[in-house]
């Protein structure tokens, strides 16, 4: 089986000598996404919850892209800057998944590119 890489102008493009997402087999890998708007890279300078939200819709766009849906996301990493803002990440992530419930870990980490206050990874799986 080999990797597939992923690419779509629903989501912000790579940076650097990355993919936006990987296919191996049924799985994919969707790499660390920061709230920048897809098309025009601005970084939203809002609010955490502006932020979280932007990150995420990044990340459903490249599942989406790689064939799967958000209920095929079966796992999430969340870096954020401060431990203060897990409870406004929580509220967000809860209302973006709904029933939904990957799993997740929450991670508090310093400085992200930009001055981004959350970045999120995902792995997920095609339909």
């Amino acid at each position: 089986m080999s990797i597939t890489n992923v690419i779509t102008y629903d989501a912000p493009l790579p940076g650097g000598h990355y993919s936006q997402a990987v296919v191996h087999g049924n799985i994919i890998f969707v790499s660390g996404q920061l709230p920048v708007v897809p098309l025009t890279g601005d970084k939203l300078a809002g609010d955490i919850s502006e932020q979280t939200h932007q990150a995420l819709k990044n990340v459903l766009s490249i599942v989406k892209a790689a064939g799967g849906d958000i209920t095929t996301i079966a796992r999430t990493t969340i870096f954020t800057t401060d431990v203060k803002f897990w409870e406004e990440v929580n509220r967000v992530y809860a209302d973006f998944f709904g029933p939904v419930q990957p799993a997740r870990s929450i991670i508090t980490v310093g400085a992200l590119h930009h001055g981004c206050l959350v970045e999120i990874e995902a792995v997920a799986f095609t339909l």
